[in-house]
């Protein structure tokens, strides 16, 4: 049984490093997942559910919540270290980027000393639009 999950899992991550650009709920994670010619062994729903908490913890996937916060998306971090710099989402093209760990930080440090509130970075999310996205003028988006 643990080497089925374990496949599960390994099919789960490469698919959302193959679609890195994109956050996916649950239900769209299925989907694409079922017309992806790369799934060999695709997860079901209740495993990708179960699966999903653990690789959020781990700073694997990152959880966003979209529109009124109930319905959440999920996308791979892409290979960096989520724990010491806050993250930035472009509501134009619904890509992650990276803060500066150095610019995470000061601005960590300015909303600690101007507010007396403690920022958690790994978890910090910014909403935005991407240089690329700006030039192209590609504003707004969906909002995820």
């Amino acid at each position: 049984m643990a080497t089925y999950q374990t496949i599960q899992k390994k099919e789960l991550l490469q698919f959302l490093e193959q679609h890195g650009e994109r956050a996916y709920t649950i239900d769209e994670m299925v989907s694409a997942m079922e017309t992806d010619p790369a799934c060999s062994s695709r997860p079901g729903k209740s495993t990708i559910y179960r699966l999903l908490p653990s690789l959020v913890e781990a700073g694997t996937v990152h959880r966003f919540s979209r529109g009124s916060g109930r319905k959440a998306s999920y996308q791979i971090v892409g290979g960096q270290s989520c724990h010491g710099h806050i993250h930035m989402k472009c509501t134009g093209c619904g890509r992650l980027l990276h803060m500066s760990d150095d610019a995470s930080m000061a601005l960590a440090e300015e909303i600690a000393r101007t507010n007396r509130f403690t920022v958690d970075l790994a978890r910090t999310l910014l909403y935005g639009t991407c240089e690329g996205c700006l030039a192209s003028g590609k504003e707004g988006g969906d909002h995820e």
